[in-house]
């Protein structure tokens, strides 16, 4: 996302436009070395508000699970699977949240994922390392 305009070069590009100094869009741009749909939103901004000032930035990131309730409910079923969480949350507050937005909360406070220990596929191990490619032996007698 590119840098803010400063205030006082928003104000410089809508003055020299307004004032006659510059006669079109392109030449104000060209003047002040910035895009003609810079200049155009500038001065939309103006009409429409009164001033120049940036939009704020940013969005609404609040949380949409209530933490203390979440770790509560983890303590009390540890193994709960994401789904069940979600589908606890949506009883207790009416509303549905994804499954990201589970994760990212059992994020904040703390709760991790342990998987079970993998275990092996058959008693003897593998036959051969895994960068290796297991192939049967060459029979001498062949050769």
């Amino acid at each position: 996302m590119a840098d803010t305009i400063s205030l006082d070069l928003r104000r410089r590009i809508v003055n020299a436009y307004l004032t006659g100094l510059t006669e079109s869009y392109e030449a104000t741009a060209e003047m002040f070395g910035i895009g003609v749909a810079t200049v155009s939103r500038l001065l939309r901004r103006r009409r429409d508000t009164g001033d120049v000032l940036p939009k704020k930035r940013g969005g609404d990131r609040r949380r949409l699970v209530d933490l203390v309730w979440l770790e509560e409910q983890a303590r009390a079923n540890p193994d709960a699977r994401l789904v069940d969480r979600i589908s606890a949350w949506e009883a207790r507050a009416g509303r549905h949240v994804s499954i990201g937005a589970m994760w990212g909360a059992l994020d904040a406070i703390g709760w991790t994922h342990k998987e079970r220990l993998r275990s092996r596929w058959n008693a003897t191990g593998p036959k051969c390392k895994p960068s290796a490619r297991c192939s049967p032996p060459a029979n001498s007698a062949s050769r």
